[in-house]
């Protein structure tokens, strides 16, 4: 086939376009190009896209433009029209309805698809084709459009990973970043990471993930102290930074999921070329309003930086742009997942047992958990409450346990193993956090691949995750007594439990698996590179 035309004759009642596939099919074919389009892959030498692009969403768009590069052969081009919006804007300044018509579009004859769903300036639209190996050949300015050609290439983008991670403990964002480096891995990156945390380091090469040491260590978010501290080692970390940049200059794509790697490494791998790409976890505000806001001004000062901002849920997004001003545009959600091997021989619940796997400090709700556990067990005094995890908080804990009396019924077990295996035994799972720079809450979602039914105060991210009723219960923030009701209604209905549990289980196969999330971050990375390439391109 020579030549495909997807030309702008729409079916007024369903919305479909007409493919006017010429000399090749029947030219009245209708057909949904939301779906794959009808053809062999590499059968196409010429595709026409002209005022067609902007009438999908955001995230339909790469679909479409990924299923027109598949049908091209290689060498083959793709034209495209699409509106430029800021021509219009300023075209019709003194004439709003008119601009607004041909922002929105028209659906007198076409109906609802006939609406604009999403706009486009040169970047985005050489990025998105970039992704789908399209390279531009020309674009211009015509009237109120972009007028564009692209070429298809058999291009293999280079997927060299550099990750400095700098964490003073290790949690879930370190068993997270492990799992999600082995499935990147997978997808062909080249990884090579530096961490100042022996833990991690040996969690990475446990995995045969390249792991080196960072020795200067700087903390700007902890205490006055550690500020003072952070402040006198700033140039050596700096040196080091510019060591490790110089040894992987070619690296496609710097990582950064730690503040201090952000403000300082960030701004290294701009001067050394390489794109950025951030992990924020959790809201910010609590950190970054710290030492007369300091933390804030740092922030600031390279916020533009990255092309991408990576966050694991919504919760975290709607904080992150009113504290930090962050352009909405780089910001992607990408839950987090877990690697989690369900083959192993079962093994039975405890009955009565409930277990809390999270780090002891305030904020994470251990104190909320034992005063409801109080009250459990006036319903149900065989129960018991297995809390798992390291931290400073344990000393407030064991005297909150002494004060009620709780020591025949509450285990403090510190860091375990394998807090899989100790889950597994739980009949439920409570995530009781209430801290404000929560950012997912991972036990959540390792409770819902062993079918456990898990019960979290509805704050935070913890909506987001747990369907309530469905997958599992949420209480009243800071409720002692709507948590413990919960948890005494769980332990009672074994079938309750089980019905959660399995739709739990389905909704983690779905949203959760490393394997799925780590193909979304490979598709946001390499976005990420394409976007500096998009950037230099339209110069």
């Amino acid at each position: 086939m020579k030549k495909l035309n997807l030309g702008c004759g729409f079916d007024h009642r369903k919305g479909y376009i007409n493919i006017d596939a010429v000399k090749a099919v029947n030219p009245d074919l209708i057909h949904d190009i939301h779906k794959s389009l009808p053809f062999k892959d590499s059968v196409i030498s010429e595709i026409i896209a002209q005022d067609i692009l902007e009438h999908f969403t955001k995230e339909d768009v790469q679909n479409v433009i990924g299923d027109i590069s598949r049908v091209l052969k290689i060498n083959g081009t793709l034209e495209v029209r699409v509106p430029n919006i800021d021509d219009i804007i300023s075209r019709f300044e003194n004439d709003k309805e008119t601009r607004n018509e041909f922002l929105y579009g028209t659906t007198l004859k076409t109906g609802i698809f006939g609406a604009h769903k999403v706009g486009f300036t040169k970047e985005y639209l050489v990025t998105i084709m970039l992704n789908h190996n399209l390279v531009l050949e020309k674009i211009e300015e015509v009237d109120t459009n972009f007028h564009a050609i692209f070429k298809k290439k058999n291009i293999k983008p280079k997927k060299k990973l550099l990750l400095i991670n700098q964490t003073l403990g290790t949690g879930g964002a370190e068993v997270f970043l492990v799992d999600l480096l082995v499935g990147l891995k997978k997808h062909k990156w080249d990884i090579n990471v530096y961490s100042n945390n022996d833990i991690f380091i040996r969690m990475l090469e446990r995995n045969k993930i390249s792991a080196k040491k960072v020795f200067t260590v700087v903390d700007v978010i902890g205490d006055w102290k550690g500020l003072l501290k952070g402040i006198f080692l700033w140039p050596f970390l700096t040196f080091e930074y510019l060591k490790i940049f110089s040894e992987h200059k070619d690296a496609s794509v710097f990582l950064a999921s730690g503040f201090i790697e952000k403000i300082i490494a960030s701004s290294i791998a701009k001067l050394f070329n390489i794109p950025s790409c951030w992990i924020e976890f959790g809201p910010m505000e609590t950190i970054i309003n710290k030492f007369l806001k300091l933390p804030k001004l740092l922030y600031f000062l390279v916020k533009d930086i990255p092309n991408k901002i990576i966050v694991p849920t919504f919760n975290t997004r709607n904080h992150l742009i009113p504290e930090t001003r962050i352009n909405l545009s780089k910001i992607e959600v990408i839950s987090c997942g877990r690697k989690i091997n369900t083959s192993k021989a079962k093994i039975n619940s405890e009955k009565n047992t409930i277990v809390c796997v999270s780090r002891l400090e305030k904020g994470k709700g251990q104190d909320l958990l034992i005063k409801a556990f109080r009250k459990v067990l006036k319903e149900i005094p065989i129960a018991k409450l297995k809390i798992i995890g390291e931290g400073d908080f344990k000393f407030e804990l064991e005297k909150l346990i002494n004060k009620y009396k709780l020591e025949n019924s509450v285990e403090l077990l510190g860091r375990v193993k394998d807090s899989i295996q100790e889950i597994k035994k739980a009949e439920i799972v409570v995530f009781p956090s209430v801290w404000s720079l929560e950012g997912f809450g991972l036990v959540m979602i390792e409770a819902m691949s062993l079918s456990k039914a898990c019960i979290a105060f509805n704050t935070g991210p913890s909506p987001e995750i747990i369907q309530d009723n469905a997958t599992g219960l949420l209480a009243k923030n800071k409720d002692v007594n709507d948590l413990a009701k919960k948890i005494v209604l769980l332990l009672k209905s074994e079938k309750t439990r089980n019905r959660m549990g399995k739709q739990a289980k389905k909704i983690f196969n779905q949203k959760y698996q490393i394997s799925s999330v780590a193909q979304k971050y490979d598709h946001s990375l390499i976005e990420t590179i394409n976007i500096q390439k998009a950037k230099k391109l339209v110069e």
